[in-house]
């Protein structure tokens, strides 16, 4: 079995690592996919596989988030007895 090292020279632990098999991508069918989002949703996807299907990529498509305006907490006054 191979030792391999991590990046200080030290042995790299048991198990750490992706198996080998295992996938980081799964095959999900467009009918299932609108079950759980709608049509505006952005959908992250390879901007190879975006070109290499005839689509160009533009800058920035997402819409910016808005931040809610949190109003100044009241103050409340109380005394403590003991």
């Amino acid at each position: 079995m191979k030792v391999t090292l991590n990046k200080d020279g030290s042995p790299r632990k048991s198990g750490s690592g992706r198996r080998k098999g295992a996938k980081s991508f799964a095959n999900i069918s467009i009918a299932d996919l609108q079950k759980f989002c709608g049509s505006a949703t952005l959908i992250p996807v390879s901007r190879v596989w975006i070109e290499q299907m005839g689509a160009s990529v533009s800058e920035s498509t997402s819409t910016p988030i808005q931040q809610e305006v949190s109003e100044p907490n009241e103050k409340i006054s109380f005394t403590l007895h003991q």
